[in-house]
């Protein structure tokens, strides 16, 4: 690394004054390894190589080189936050065309962020430069982005054939800057990609045609790949008007680029099924990202809005989604795998923490419980006769003096009563005490779970409304993870409910009857809830009869009691519960659980203790 040069300072201070911002020196490289000619970091940081450039055939062009990277921390991404948001913007995409995960969703997902950001700056970069020029001057990110286009158009259409994907880019500039086609990528798209396919299915078809109807498993081979061809992404792919399309979505949505990514990527990330490699700048941001980090980029409700193709405006699909949406509560999100498959380097429970409370916080409200107030202050009530012998404190005065204008005590003198008024109603904060099976058949939490999506609403809600949570997560016998304590601090609180052991299934009911001696009612009112599935037989005392008698006595003690069984419960098991007054609710998939948790907090806001009047 040395300092910059006279003239490559004069450059970088045109193209802060191009964006109007101050940022420190660029870091300028000797014989980088980096594989391009110039990047961006967070911190805030622009790195170029000008040997690099040079043999990119960019020199002279170094004004713009630093004006598009500026443009990657003042226009897209701006932020480190905002980088992961369309990281995952991509991926929510790509995932939903590479059904067979043939694309490494890290490199891919990256690829599309960096592309979908240099599109909207070289726009932008271009706009300013041509504001400040003549109307015969051409602005040097046109010159630019030629002289970078110079080698590939060089080698004739050969060049365009090796990727599709490139031509689309280029075209979608000529639409953009306005230019003659076959200035920055030649007039026809390339076609070559379209003959294989063709091929391919043609093949396919011939194959199931041949087949035999007696060897079943080879029909049915041939059966499935001719499906999988005729829904292939590539039988849509039409880079002509693919190129306007983009070309409109960069110019309309740039000033929001992590909403925008997801109609260009709707039109982009097929063509990454053709083959692609990384090119340009890229980011550099070193170590990996923080748990609040991946809590405001997980987080962003934009991340979980329909994925709309821009050319018809309907939700896309693909074949199974619907059901994989309802296994893993991902909807139309990043499912938590792919998540976690893309934080890669991340904590994963700082993962998997950010990706429950983003599925949670659409159905989180303030979970309060209805008090017990005094009565309201008193209010006026009839008029009375005041007689000889009252307090003449009661005397009503202007009352009685409308009563006429002889004044006779007993007769005409008159006193007001008072009534009680209604207390107005009172809320407290909810003591929820939660129990979360984390045994090996319930679904691990890395996988999507119905449980702690459940776990995590209801927790969030208590904690909007005031009020506390416990959380012990639990499996075979002595596999216990929890604190004795109430908290309020969601960290703790998501930490516990992502616990998870794997192994067998026996509800610590020994741990129950010391947090609920028979003999304490315990201060203020608690809620216990357990999650669980038909495995929660054990709450009850099943195989482990010395504890039998523990679920009752606990249920006298505590306010509610509900068990949110996932699936289905049923048996002798099921019906001892409900005699000793636990409420048992079932939740078939994790698309159920916000409408239980919902009826849940419902019967607890309304609940009013035995032999009390409501407020």
């Amino acid at each position: 690394m040395r300092a910059p040069t006279a003239t490559e300072r004069e450059a970088w201070e045109a193209a802060l004054d191009l964006w109007g911002v101050d940022l420190h020196d660029p870091v300028v490289h000797i014989r980088s390894d980096e594989g391009s000619f110039a990047w961006f970091g967070f911190p805030p940081e622009v790195n170029v190589d000008p040997g690099e450039l040079a043999r990119h055939g960019g020199e002279g062009h170094l004004t713009s080189v630093f004006a598009h990277e500026i443009g990657h921390h003042v226009l897209s991404p701006s932020t480190r936050v905002d980088s992961l948001k369309i990281r995952q913007q991509m991926a929510r995409v790509i995932d939903l065309y590479d059904r067979q995960h043939r694309l490494d969703l890290v490199a891919a997902s990256g690829f599309c962020a960096n592309l979908w950001s240099d599109m909207l700056i070289n726009d932008r970069v271009m706009q300013l430069q041509r504001a400040r020029l003549g109307p015969d001057e051409t602005p040097d990110m046109v010159q630019l982005t030629r002289a970078l286009a110079a080698p590939t158009l060089a080698k004739g259409l050969r060049g365009a054939e090796d990727n599709e994907l490139w031509w689309v880019v280029q075209r979608a500039y000529e639409l953009l800057w306005r230019l003659p086609e076959g200035d920055l990528a030649w007039p026809e798209p390339p076609t070559r990609w379209k003959t294989d396919y063709e091929q391919q299915l043609s093949n396919a078809r011939r194959r199931l045609r041949g087949s035999k109807p007696k060897q079943r498993n080879e029909a049915y081979q041939a059966k499935r790949e001719v499906a999988e061809l005729e829904y292939d992404p590539r039988a849509g792919l039409d880079p002509a008007h693919d190129a306007t399309t983009v070309a409109d979505v960069v110019r309309t949505l740039a000033a929001d680029p992590v909403s925008g990514a997801v109609p260009w990527a709707m039109v982009m990330a097929p063509y990454l099924l053709l083959g692609f490699k990384s090119s340009g700048c890229h980011e550099d941001s070193p170590g990996a990202p923080s748990a609040a980090e991946l809590a405001g980029a997980i987080g962003d409700p934009r991340l979980q809005t329909p994925l709309v193709h821009p050319d018809d405006a309907e939700v896309v699909l693909a074949e199974g989604d619907a059901d994989a949406a309802a296994s893993d509560g991902s909807g139309q999100a990043l499912g938590l795998a792919r998540t976690l498959e893309l934080m890669a380097g991340a904590d994963p429970n700082a993962v998997m923490a950010a990706w429950y409370e983003a599925e949670a916080r659409p159905h989180v409200a303030p979970l309060v419980q209805r008090g017990l107030a005094p009565a309201g202050p008193a209010i006026p009530g009839p008029l009375e006769e005041w007689e000889l012998g009252d307090d003449l404190a009661d005397l009503d005065w202007p009352a009685t003096l409308t009563t006429g204008a002889v004044f006779v005590p007993g007769v005409t003198t008159r006193r007001r009563t008072f009534i009680a008024d209604e207390p107005e109603p009172a809320y407290e904060p909810v003591l929820l005490d939660l129990y979360l099976d984390s045994s090996g058949s319930m679904t691990n939490p890395q996988r999507g779970s119905a449980a702690i999506v459940a776990g995590t609403i209801l927790s969030l809600s208590v904690l909007r409304g005031g009020g506390r949570v416990r959380v012990t997560s639990w499996s075979s016998a002595g596999q216990v993870a929890g604190d004795s304590a109430y908290t309020r601090d969601r960290v703790e609180i998501m930490r516990q409910l992502t616990t998870y052991f794997g192994g067998g299934t026996t509800f610590p009911l020994d741990l129950l009857r010391a947090r609920y001696p028979e003999s304490h009612r315990p201060d203020g009112q608690r809620h216990l809830v357990v999650l669980s599935d038909a495995g929660l037989d054990t709450f009850v005392g099943r195989g482990q009869e010395e504890y039998a008698d523990v679920a009752p006595a606990v249920r006298r003690v505590i306010d509610t009691g509900s068990l949110m069984i996932i699936g289905h419960w049923r048996g002798q098991s099921r019906e001892q519960a409900e005699r000793l007054g636990y409420d048992v609710a079932e939740i078939p998939d994790v698309a159920q659980a916000p409408a239980a948790c919902a009826a849940l907090a419902a019967r607890i806001a309304v609940y009013t203790p035995e032999g009390a009047t409501r407020g």
